[in-house]
């Protein structure tokens, strides 16, 4: 959850800007560069691996409060530890591929989450399993339909590719272009209803890297919730042995 791209940057159109013609490495209807800028953005947080802390606090009818060690590599391994609160401590997420399973301590029991469970609430937060399973890679799986250029802000409007596996039916996209720093990412539905938006505040330098250090997801239909992830500690291309994300590494 360390990068949660689930987690990355969309951009509400703010102007209008003429779609440029159709040419040899475009990306769809926007020009290669602003490819690069969107792709840029959404790999600031992740790099080949990273490992860190990072609190999760989930806001329904009451404040739940979460402090996790974090793992990742790549875009297909993670792993995730619940350290606090205590009730909670060594319940954990193993991504690898596209497969995840929960531990849970307290029964000595790995779970692994069938395709009925995908859009169920991953530890009770407004992410779902399904942001971790089918995480979002913008290059490969959404092509862009327009964009603005606007006092030093871009943004992105895109679509899904045919047959791409994502549960989106539209992004907007909005980032900083000094430095490539997200601001927020609108999803839709298929029928082109807001879902949900994701908020990057915070930007911080950590582990050699600027990037935005608190990040804020909101329902449209609840605008009275929110859970909001923030990284305390974070070091990126670290040294990640792969038996880590395993199902041994898991309850360890």
């Amino acid at each position: 959850m360390a990068r949660y791209s689930v987690f990355f940057v969309t951009l509400l159109l703010s102007g209008i800007l003429a779609a440029p013609t159709a040419e040899a490495g475009n990306w769809g209807k926007c020009p290669s560069s602003v490819k690069d800028l969107a792709d840029k953005a959404d790999r600031l947080s992740r790099g080949s691996s990273s490992k860190g802390t990072m609190s999760m606090k989930v806001y329904k009818r009451g404040t739940v409060s979460m402090r996790m060690k974090i793992w990742s590599k790549g875009r297909n391994k993670f792993l995730a530890k619940i350290l606090r609160p205590s009730r909670l401590r060594g319940m954990a997420t193993l991504k690898s591929g596209a497969n995840l399973w929960n531990y849970l301590p307290r029964q000595d029991r790995i779970m692994k989450l069938g395709s009925s469970m995908m859009g169920g609430s991953w530890m009770g937060s407004h992410f779902t399993n399904d942001d971790l399973v089918k995480e979002t890679d913008m290059r490969k799986h959404y092509t862009c339909t327009k964009y603005t250029d606007v006092g030093g802000y871009m943004t992105i409007y895109m679509k899904p590719r045919p047959n791409a596996p994502v549960v989106w039916g539209k992004l907007v996209m909005k980032l900083k272009k000094a430095g490539t720093i997200s601001i927020w990412i609108k999803y839709y539905n298929e029928r082109g209803k807001l879902k949900r938006t994701m908020k990057f505040q915070r930007v911080r330098t950590m582990g050699g890297r600027t990037f935005p250090t608190r990040m804020v997801l909101q329902p449209a239909n609840a605008p009275s919730e929110r859970t909001v992830v923030t990284y305390h500690k974070m070091r990126f291309n670290a040294s990640i042995p792969n038996r880590l994300f395993t199902l041994r590494g898991l309850k360890r």
